[in-house]
């Protein structure tokens, strides 16, 4: 079986050239973009739309049922990401509470912090960036296709890193957090 998950601005598009490539390979698809970003129905695609730059309830709905949709694969399985910029809000599914991942996104926006940081500390509070959404795929064989919206390009910094793993240091994030003084709670 080949899922499809597309998810980021270009979603809706990218996965509409896949689906036109693929057709009845993709046995089942889930797209996530920006609200107002989808341009229609997809076939038989899933399609929901979700907050951006700041995650939503719908951003957490997504990762659900992202989750749900490459559960129990197996080695014979190909999950295709098709992964663009705004992935990080639309796709999250948040080691704390919505309201306080919310609060800290916010924090981050307006603090001055450049993508990469950001990135450092959203990864950490997430349970499906850096690599986590293709690690959760295994033992199914993933292929990710990026469209990159950062400097330099990235694997792990393209919507925090659904499809690769982290290549900073677990620690790098609480400097970050105090140089910028995040609302951070005791969790």
């Amino acid at each position: 079986r080949t899922i499809l998950l597309a998810v980021g601005k270009a979603a809706w598009r990218m996965a509409r050239a896949a689906q036109q490539v693929l057709s009845s390979r993709i046995a089942a698809g889930l797209v996530v973009t920006k609200y107002h970003h989808s341009e229609g129905p997809l076939g038989d695609l899933e399609i929901m739309e979700s907050g951006h730059p700041v995650p939503d309830e719908n951003s957490v709905r997504a990762a659900q049922r992202a989750l749900e949709m490459t559960q129990d694969l197996t080695a014979q399985d190909t999950v295709l990401l098709l992964i663009s910029g705004g992935g990080s809000a639309l796709l999250e599914l948040p080691r704390i509470g919505l309201d306080e991942m919310q609060h800290i996104t916010q924090a981050l926006l307006a603090s001055g912090a450049d993508i990469t940081e950001m990135n450092a500390v959203r990864k950490r509070l997430s349970l499906v960036k850096g690599g986590r959404l293709a690690e959760h795929c295994a033992p199914a064989h993933v292929e990710a296709l990026l469209l990159s919206d950062v400097l330099g390009d990235q694997p792990d910094a393209i919507a925090s890193g659904l499809s690769a793993v982290d290549r900073n240091a677990a620690g790098s994030a609480l400097p970050i957090a105090e140089r910028y003084g995040l609302p951070l709670s005791a969790q």
